[in-house]
């Protein structure tokens, strides 16, 4: 009997050194993830900073080409205007010539 209870001790014992041998690989493993989703957690903030980043570059971009776009019409506005206002001043004369 002795033998027996010692024999169940013995796989006792060796069930307990395996579950902590399990919990310390349980443990490394959720330390590993933690270290991981950290990483996770660092790259996503990067990868927001650079979408920020990019949406405002691009607000600028499209406000510098209306701009430049608003100038170039004002440009061909003003030109188109100066011609016009000419061939107007052409077209009083040559009406109000004496005619031969």
């Amino acid at each position: 009997m002795d033998k027996q209870i010692i024999n169940m001790l013995s796989d006792i014992q060796q069930n307990i050194k395996e579950l902590d041998s399990n919990v310390k690989d349980l443990d490394s493993n959720m330390k590993e993830f933690d270290h991981k989703l950290k990483e996770f957690g660092n790259d996503l903030k990067e990868v927001k900073e650079t979408v920020n980043r990019i949406e405002t570059s691009q607000t600028e971009d499209v406000i510098s080409l209306l701009k430049v776009g608003n100038q170039r019409s004002e440009t061909d506005f003003q030109y188109l205007n100066t011609r016009i206002t000419d061939i107007d001043k052409r077209v009083f004369t040559l009406e109000n010539r004496p005619e031969r």
